[in-house]
């Protein structure tokens, strides 16, 4: 399946241009996800998407805003994504801490 994250963004505030509607979507998303992982699921954030065609294919309300998509369902393959790309991962190209961690101050 294909979970759909949606808004509506007048009823959720806003602070200094931040909607918060995506902010909220994007947190209720990101535990959905843990708690999939846990269960064993797979799911994969998506957040490029050509909202007003899905919009039509599923009739959501023009005042609705959809924020992102996940498929959600059992993966194929045993091992997981991460033990994968584990050696990918550590090919010096990433920064050091020191240059993206401040502490106390920038």
């Amino acid at each position: 399946m294909i979970l759909v994250a949606c808004a509506d963004p007048k009823d959720s505030g806003s602070h200094e241009d931040m909607d918060y509607y995506l902010v909220d979507v994007g947190i209720s998303l990101q535990q959905l996800i843990f708690a999939a992982t846990d269960l064993g699921l797979g799911t994969c954030w998506i957040g490029a998407f050509k909202e007003d065609i899905i919009k039509a294919a599923i009739a959501v309300p023009e005042n609705v805003k959809i924020v992102a998509l996940t498929p959600l369902g059992y993966p194929a393959e045993k091992e997981s994504l991460n033990a994968k790309l584990r050696g990918l991962t550590e090919t010096g190209k990433r920064k050091p801490l020191e240059e993206i961690v401040h502490k106390d101050k920038w």
